[in-house]
C-alpha cells in the first residue's frame, strides 16, 4: 500500500471501505459476503472454495468461481481509486489474500481493545479496563455485517454480536467495582430488555439497586428473572442469582460495597495467549443465529431439548440429527441448542464440518480451532489430532459445554471432537446415520407434515395471503414435497414478489421438468442439495441413482431392483444402502427403496454419461424390470387360481439363477400388493412411448395385469383399468391384438366390479373381438363369461344363457374344470331367472357332484345357494330351504361370509312365500347387516333391502317397508340397475312418493 493513505474496513454495522476518511459502499450483497470474508481473514490466504462455501454455502451456482473473480477484481479498482497498491488483494495459489494490518479492520480493534482490557483488569487497572471496554463497545454502528448474505457472514454476524454483549457484561461489571451503581442502572435495564434470556445482568442490575438503596425494586428484578425463564424456558434461575437472592433477604451488608471482580474472565481473541501469560479459560459463544422462522418438529424439538438438558445423566450427551439434504437438519439442531445453550455456562463451540462437500473439515484443524477457543495459546496445541483431542478432552474436564457439529462426513471425522465431560453435550447433523458415534438420542428427519410445511409458509410469506389461497397454498406446498428448503424457497419468492399468487406460482411449478429450476431463490437451491450428495457417489452408485428412477415409483423391492439393473441382489443391495447413506434414496423397510419426490426429479434431469453401462438409451432397465415382474406375477397367478389355463398362456422370461420363489398364497399375495404400483408404473412407462414402445413388451405388459388382476380385492384394480385402457389403445396401434384383447378385459372385468353396465359391456365385446382375433381362447372365455353376467345384470337372460353356453364350451375345450363348473352356474342362474329353471336344476346337480368330488367349499356353497333358487322358483319350497340350510351350515364352518349372507336373503325369501315371517325377517336383517358393511356389492345389498322391505309389508311393519325399499331404490339406481324399476314399485305401494 502506497504511504500516505489510510484505509479502514468496516463490518460492525453496514459493511463498507473507508479511503481517506470517504466511505465506499461495499457493492452488491454478495460482493459485500466476499469482502467479509476476505477482511475478517485479513493477511490470510483464503482459497476460493472457502470464499464459494461463506457466500454460496451448499448452493454455489456452477459460475460461481467467475463471479468471485469478479468481486475480487471490483473490490481492487474500489482499493486502486484511492491509489492503494493493487497487490493490497492479491491473488496467491487457488485464493485470495487482503494484505492489510488487523487494526484496519474494526471488529480486530474491538478484540485488541478487548484483550488490552483484560490485561488492564489482570493489572487492577480497573479505570482504563472500563475505558477501553467502552471505547470497543462504541465501534458496533449496529449489527454486525448488516444485510450481508451467506453463511460466513452469518456465522460471524452471531459471534460478533456475542462479543459485544459479552463487552458489556464486563463493562458493567467493571462499573459496579468501581461504585458506579446508579449511572450503570439505565443501561442494565435496556440490556436485559434486549437479552431477557441472560442470567448474569440480572444479577448486575440486583446488585446496582441494592447498593443504591432499593432493596424491593432489587428483590423484584429476581421475580422477573425468574417469571421469564420459567417462560421462555422453562427453567428456575441458576445457583448464583438464587444465592444473590438468598444474600439480599438475609441483609447482607457486603452488598452494599462495590462487587468484587467476577471469576469468568473475558473471551479474547488469539492476541491473549500470544502476549505470554497464563492460559485463562474462556467463554466461547459460537453458535449463529437462530432462525426466525422456524416452523413445526414441535415434539422432535421437546425430545431432543429434554435429552441434553438432562442434569442427571451418568454421561456425555450426544444428539444426532439425520436425512437427506434440504429437510432441515441444520435448522433443528440450531434451534435446539439456542433453547439449552442456558444450560452450558462454560459456552458453546460451533462448527460446519462440510461433510456434503469436496472438502470435509480435518478433525486436526476444528479441534485447533475450538482450544483456541477455549483459551489454550497456538502454540499449546500439539500437533497431532490424537493429542489435540486429549487436550481438548482435558480442558472441558468438568466444565458445561454445549458443541454443536453441523454436516459431519462420517463416524470418524466427529469421534475425535467428542468431549469426555459428562456435563458436556453435543449436536450432531449429518445427512448419514452415525451408527459409531454413541448418540444418546438419534431423530431421523422426514419431510414436514402438509400442517408444518404451511405453517412456515405462513410464517413467511403472511397468514393473509395463504389463507385467502389455501387450496393453492395446500397444493403448492405439496408440488414441494414437503421438503422444508423447497417449502422455504416457494415462501421466500412470494414474500419477495407481492404481485405473485400463490396460484399462479403452482403454475410454475406444474411441469414436473421445470420444477428443480423453480425451486431457486437467491443463494437457496434444491438441486444444489441433490448434487453435493450426487458428486460424491462412486461410478456404480450414481449409474444406480440414475438408472431406478424413472421406474422405482413410488417404491421398489431389492430383487425388482436387481433384475432391473442387470445384478445380483448382494451387490445390487450393497449399492442401494450406499444411497441410503447418502441420503439419496430412502428406505421405508428393509429390502424395500424410494427416491423422495424432489430427489427423483433431479435423477431424472442429470446429464447421462457417455458410457453409461445402464443401457438407459434401449430402455433396457424398463425391459428387465417388466419380464421380472411378469415371472413373479405369473407365479402369484397360479398360486390364486391353480388350474386356470391362463397361467400356460402367459409368456415368461426363464428366471434367473437363485431368484426366489413365491412358495404359498400368502407370500404371493404379500408380493403382489408390495409391488403392484411399481408393476403398474411400469407399464404406463411403456404405454407413454406410444408408437417408440416394443410390442413384444406390449404383450409382457399385458399379461402382467392379467395375472395381477386376479387379486382384485387386494390391488387398485380401478387404477389398474385405467393403464389398461391406454395399454389397450397404444396394443391397436401396434396391431397386437393380444395384448389389446387382454388389457381390453381388465377394463371391461373393472367396470363390471364397479357396476358400470355400458362400460363393461362396450369393453368385453372389445377384448372379445380382439381376442377371437388373437386366437387367446382362456381371455376369450372370461370375456364371455363377463358378457353373460353383464346381460344378466341388464335382466337379458337369454342372452346371458347363451354368452355362458359359449363360455363353458371353450372351458371344456381348454380343459377348466373349475371354470367351466362356475360358468354352468352362472348359465343355471341366467335360466333361473329367465323363467326356466327347470332347465337349470339338472345342470346345478351336475356341478354339485361335481364340486363335492373336488372338495370345493366354496363351489359347493354357491352351487347350493343357485340350486336352491331354482327349487323355489319350480315352487319346491321346502326342499329350496333345505339347500339353503345346507349352504349356510358350510358358510358357517368354512368361514365365507358373502356366500352366506347372499344364501340369508335368499332364505328369507323362501320363508316369506311359506309365510314364517319372523325367522324372514331376522335372516334378511342380517343379511343386510353384512351388505351394509362390504363395499362394490350394491347389487346383492339392493336385493337384501328389497326382500326385506316385502317381508316387512307381510308384518304389517309399513315404516320399515317404506325406509328399506326407499334404501333399496337408491342402492339400485345409483349402480344402474334395473331391480331399481322394483324398489320404485314397492315405494309405490307402501305409499311413498315416487323419487
Amino acid at each position: 500500500m502506497r504511504a500516505g493513505g489510510t484505509v479502514e474496513f468496516f463490518v460492525l454495522g453496514s459493511i463498507g471501505i473507508q479511503i481517506d476518511g470517504t466511505i465506499v459502499p461495499g457493492g452488491p450483497p454478495q460482493q459485500q459476503a466476499t469482502l467479509a470474508a476476505l477482511a475478517l481473514r485479513s493477511g490470510h490466504v483464503v482459497p476460493l472454495h472457502e470464499l464459494m462455501s461463506g457466500v454460496w454455502g451448499e448452493a454455489a451456482p456452477g459460475s460461481a468461481v467467475m463471479i468471485l473473480r469478479t468481486y475480487v477484481w471490483r473490490l481492487r479498482k474500489i482499493l486502486e481509486g484511492g491509489g492503494r497498491d493493487p497487490q493490497v488483494l492479491a491473488s496467491v495459489n487457488d485464493g485470495y489474500r487482503l494484505a492489510v494490518p488487523p487494526a484496519t479492520v474494526d471488529a480486530f480493534r474491538a478484540e485488541q481493545l478487548a484483550a488490552d482490557a483484560a490485561r488492564a483488569r489482570e493489572a487492577g487497572r480497573h479505570e482504563e479496563a472500563a475505558a477501553l471496554l467502552a471505547e470497543a463497545v462504541g465501534l458496533w454502528r449496529g449489527e454486525p455485517l448488516a444485510g450481508v448474505p451467506g453463511p460466513f457472514a452469518e456465522q460471524q454476524r452471531s459471534r460478533l454480536s456475542e462479543l459485544r454483549r459479552q463487552l458489556l457484561e464486563e463493562r458493567f461489571a467493571l462499573d459496579l467495582l468501581l461504585g458506579r451503581h446508579t449511572q450503570v442502572i439505565p443501561e442494565l435495564t435496556a440490556f436485559i430488555g434486549e437479552q431477557p434470556l441472560r442470567e448474569r445482568p440480572y444479577g448486575f442490575l440486583m446488585r446496582a439497586l441494592y447498593a443504591a438503596g432499593r432493596q424491593g425494586d432489587a428483590l423484584a428484578v429476581f421475580g422477573s428473572a425468574r417469571e421469564v425463564l420459567a417462560a421462555e424456558l422453562g427453567l428456575d434461575p441458576g445457583p448464583e442469582l438464587r444465592t444473590l437472592h438468598q444474600r439480599m433477604l438475609a441483609g447482607d451488608a457486603e452488598l452494599a460495597a462495590p462487587a468484587p471482580a467476577p471469576a469468568v474472565p473475558l473471551a479474547t481473541r488469539e492476541e491473549t495467549a500470544d502476549a505470554g501469560g497464563p492460559v485463562s479459560a474462556s467463554r466461547p459463544a459460537q453458535l449463529p443465529a437462530d432462525i426466525a422462522d422456524f416452523s413445526g418438529r414441535a415434539d422432535t424439538l421437546s425430545a431432543l431439548c429434554e435429552a441434553l438438558g438432562d442434569r442427571d445423566r451418568t454421561a456425555l450427551a450426544v444428539a444426532t440429527v439425520s436425512g437427506m439434504g434440504g429437510i432441515g437438519k441444520s435448522a433443528l439442531a440450531l434451534r435446539v441448542a439456542h433453547r439449552v445453550k442456558e444450560e452450558f455456562p462454560d459456552g458453546q463451540l460451533y462448527a460446519d464440518l462440510r461433510g456434503t462437500g469436496a472438502d470435509a473439515a480435518d478433525p486436526g484443524a476444528v479441534l485447533a480451532s475450538f482450544l483456541s477457543a477455549l483459551g489454550v495459546p497456538r502454540q499449546e496445541v500439539p500437533g497431532s489430532v490424537e493429542d489435540r483431542a486429549r487436550l481438548f478432552r482435558t480442558v472441558l474436564d468438568g466444565r458445561r459445554v454445549l458443541l454443536l457439529l453441523d454436516d459431519a462426513r462420517d463416524t470418524a471425522q466427529v469421534k475425535p471432537l467428542l468431549p469426555g465431560a459428562v456435563h458436556c453435550a453435543v449436536v450432531v447433523t449429518s445427512r448419514a446415520h452415525l451408527a459409531g458415534v454413541p448418540s444418546g438420542t438419534h431423530v431421523q428427519l422426514t419431510e414436514f407434515s402438509p400442517a408444518e410445511a404451511l405453517s412456515l409458509l405462513r410464517h413467511v410469506v403472511g397468514a393473509h395471503r395463504v389463507d385467502k389461497e389455501e387450496a393453492a397454498a395446500v397444493a403448492l406446498v405439496g408440488a414441494c414435497a414437503h421438503l422444508p428448503l423447497a417449502v422455504r424457497i416457494v415462501a421466500a419468492r412470494l414474500a419477495a414478489r407481492p404481485g405473485w399468487t400463490v396460484a399462479y406460482l403452482l403454475a410454475r411449478l406444474a411441469d414436473e421438468r421445470r420444477r428443480l429450476s423453480e425451486l431457486r431463490a437467491d443463494d437457496l437451491a434444491v438441486s444444489a442439495v441433490f448434487e453435493l450428495g450426487y458428486r460424491q457417489l462412486t461410478v456404480s452408485q450414481a449409474m444406480v441413482f440414475r438408472s431406478l428412477a424413472p421406474v422405482a415409483w413410488p417404491s421398489i423391492g431389492l430383487p425388482a431392483a436387481a433384475a432391473a439393473l442387470g445384478l445380483g441382489e448382494p451387490e445390487t443391495e450393497t449399492l442401494l444402502e450406499a444411497l441410503v447413506d447418502a441420503a439419496l434414496l430412502e428406505s421405508p423397510e428393509a429390502g424395500r427403496y424410494r427416491y423422495h419426490e424432489l430427489g427423483r426429479d433431479f435423477a431424472l434431469h442429470v446429464p447421462q454419461p457417455d458410457t453409461d453401462p445402464s443401457g438407459g438409451t434401449d430402455f433396457a432397465v424398463e425391459r428387465r424390470l417388466l419380464n421380472h415382474l411378469l415371472r413373479r406375477a405369473a407365479e402369484a397367478f397360479q398360486r390364486m387360481v391353480p388350474g386356470d389355463p391362463v397361467h400356460s398362456t402367459i409368456a415368461v422370461v426363464s428366471a434367473e439363477p437363485g431368484e426366489q420363489r413365491l412358495a404359498t398364497l400368502a407370500q404371493a399375495r404379500a408380493w403382489v400388493v408390495a409391488e403392484v404400483d411399481c408393476a403398474v408404473h411400469a407399464v404406463q412407462l411403456l404405454v407413454a412411448r406410444g408408437e417408440r414402445a416394443e410390442p413384444e413388451l406390449l404383450t409382457v405388459a399385458a399379461d402382467l395385469l392379467v395375472a395381477l388382476s386376479s387379486f382384485g380385492q387386494d390391488i387398485p384394480y380401478g387404477r389398474m383399468a385405467v393403464t389398461a385402457r391406454a395399454l389397450a389403445d397404444v396394443s391397436a396401434l401396434h396391431g397386437n391384438h393380444h395384448a389389446a384383447g387382454r388389457a381390453h378385459f381388465i377394463c371391461g372385468n373393472a367396470a363390471l366390479q364397479a357396476t358400470q353396465l355400458a362400460q363393461a359391456r362396450t369393453e368385453s365385446e372389445l377384448a372379445a373381438e380382439a381376442c377371437r382375433r388373437a386366437g387367446d381362447r382362456s381371455i376369450l372365455q372370461q370375456a364371455y363369461n363377463d358378457l353373460g353376467v353383464i346381460a344378466q345384470f341388464e335382466q337379458r337372460y337369454d342372452d346371458a344363457a347363451g354368452y355362458f353356453d359359449r363360455a363353458l364350451a371353450l372351458a371344456r375345450e381348454l380343459g377348466h374344470r373349475s371354470g367351466g363348473l362356475t360358468t354352468t352356474l352362472n348359465a343355471a342362474l341366467a335360466r333361473i331367472r329367465g323363467g326356466r329353471a327347470d332347465e337349470a336344476l339338472p345342470a346345478c346337480d351336475e356341478a354339485l357332484n361335481a364340486l363335492r368330488a373336488m372338495a370345493d367349499h366354496h363351489g359347493i356353497a354357491h352351487a347350493l345357494c343357485v340350486r336352491g333358487q331354482a327349487l323355489h322358483e319350480l315352487d319346491r319350497l321346502p326342499e329350496a330351504l333345505a339347500d339353503y340350510e345346507q349352504c349356510l351350515e358350510l358358510c358357517e364352518a368354512e368361514r365365507i361370509p358373502g356366500q352366506r349372507a347372499q344364501a340369508l336373503y335368499r332364505y328369507a325369501e323362501t320363508l316369506r312365500v311359506l309365510g314364517r315371517v319372523e325367522p324372514a325377517l331376522e335372516a334378511a336383517a342380517r343379511a343386510v347387516s353384512y351388505f351394509r358393511t362390504v363395499p362394490d356389492r350394491d347389487r346383492d345389498r339392493g336385493y337384501a333391502l328389497l326382500i326385506h322391505a316385502r317381508i316387512s309389508v307381510d308384518a304389517e311393519d309399513h315404516e320399515q317397508a317404506l325406509a328399506h325399499s326407499r334404501e333399496a331404490l337408491e342402492v339400485f339406481t345409483r349402480a344402474g340397475l334395473p331391480e331399481a324399476g322394483q324398489a320404485r314399485l314397492l315405494v309405490d305401494a307402501t305409499g311413498a312418493v315416487p323419487v
